[in-house]
């Protein structure tokens, strides 16, 4: 498993300002630093009878850029200067930075983040290696892989509350045509919604990436983390203890009615897999200033 600390980031785009030496616009600034959630980081615990201790062995993002603006209004929160020299491949536990530079001040109400599958221009960034970009690139492009490690915990006495199979493996890979890349509204808590640039200042946000939530058992962020669904994909699957997307697809939603009340899609209904209601919770994987949150739209819509 690979090394998880932040490291020392540098900007990943540096758009320079363009203005007239004898402009009288005072421009702002803003900087956005991508990582990844603690849980992504530390692993977390879920509620299940047996509990389960979830580890994230991988984590690989084709991330395009951030966006801000205000929708309707194209001219609002322009920038100036150089645009982006190319998308990454990388691992948000280890972080990057991108910072937009020589913007008039304002009201940028409409942030989001933009992820895609790799192209011709795109490099291998911190925590991610080249053969990582060939495999979201082969096949159906895709713009996530995750992959993760679930084992039952023990009690105090050190004796497995499970009797069932102790440790599995989950490995994920998320194509763009079903899933969503495009996320917005980002909003902290309380606050309105974007950021405001000011005048002769430089604004830091933290944007974090969060797994974790594609095992709540409700859509959105606050459900219950649990992982018995996976491991009754793989039973009813090859039964191997590798957990895949494609076993996530052959069960059906309905059947996790024994599961409690929730695992339903935004409508209301179990109709599909419980690998589509996985696909949908992948909207609500993105953090804005640590306590906020940002939403991914359709698959498809911009």
């Amino acid at each position: 498993m690979r090394a998880r600390p932040l490291r020392s980031v540098c900007a990943l785009f540096a758009l320079a300002a363009c203005v007239p030496a004898d402009g009288a616009i005072s421009l702002g600034s803003v900087s956005f630093t991508v990582t990844a959630s603690r849980p992504a980081n530390a692993g977390f615990q879920t509620t299940d009878f047996d509990v389960w201790t979830v580890s994230f062995e991988r984590i690989v993002l084709g991330f395009r850029t951030m966006t801000i603006g205000k929708v309707g209004d194209p001219d609002r929160c322009s920038y100036r200067g150089r645009g982006e020299r190319s998308d990454i491949v990388f691992d948000p536990r280890f972080g990057i930075v991108q910072t937009f530079n020589g913007i008039a001040p304002a009201n940028c109400e409409d942030v989001g983040v933009f992820l895609a599958p790799p192209g011709d221009n795109t490099e291998v960034g911190p925590g991610a290696i080249s053969k990582e970009l060939v495999e979201l690139a082969e096949g159906a492009p895709a713009h996530a892989i995750i992959d993760a490690a679930a084992a039952t915990s023990t009690d105090f006495t050190g004796t497995a509350t499970s009797t069932t199979r102790q440790q599995y493996e989950l490995r994920l890979r998320f194509e763009t045509a079903t899933t969503s890349s495009r996320f917005g509204g980002c909003e902290g808590r309380g606050e309105a919604k974007g950021i405001r640039i000011q005048a002769n200042e430089r604004l830091s946000f933290g944007v974090s990436f969060a797994p974790e939530n594609l095992f709540r058992d409700s859509l959105g962020f606050n459900g219950a983390f649990r992982f018995d669904p996976f491991v009754e994909a793989d039973r009813l699957g090859d039964d191997d203890g590798i957990i895949t997307m494609e076993e996530l697809d052959q069960l059906p939603l309905s059947h996790l009615r024994g599961f409690g009340d929730a695992y339903e899609l935004a409508d209301g209904t179990r109709t599909g897999s419980f690998g589509d209601y996985v696909r949908y919770a992948f909207r609500f994987t993105f953090y804005f200033k640590d306590v906020g949150t940002c939403v991914g739209n359709a698959p498809g819509a911009e």
